[in-house]
């Protein structure tokens, strides 16, 4: 059986991520940005409106972005947070 090489010391906290991972929903949300319009209706090709949603709300909760997403009559909408 091989060895493993390793070194162990103590750490008071974790490290920050240093590489940002990039999701393929965020060039919709940085066109959303760039356009700036306060509202927007989407429709994508092969993806429920729900699923879209999910996914979308996902990624505004970790970029920390005042942007809404909801859906309805099969359409997925993004909407900047009145202040």
């Amino acid at each position: 059986m091989s060895e493993i090489k390793y070194e162990m010391k103590p750490a008071t906290k974790k490290r920050a991520k240093t590489k940002r991972i990039r999701s393929i929903y965020d060039p919709l949300i940085d066109a959303f940005i760039k356009s700036g319009h306060v509202l927007v209706e989407i429709t994508v090709e092969d993806r429920e409106p729900a699923y879209m949603v999910t996914q979308l709300k996902k990624r505004i909760e970790t970029r920390e972005l005042d942007i809404e997403a909801s859906h309805g009559g099969g359409f997925v909408y993004l909407e900047k947070k009145q202040e």
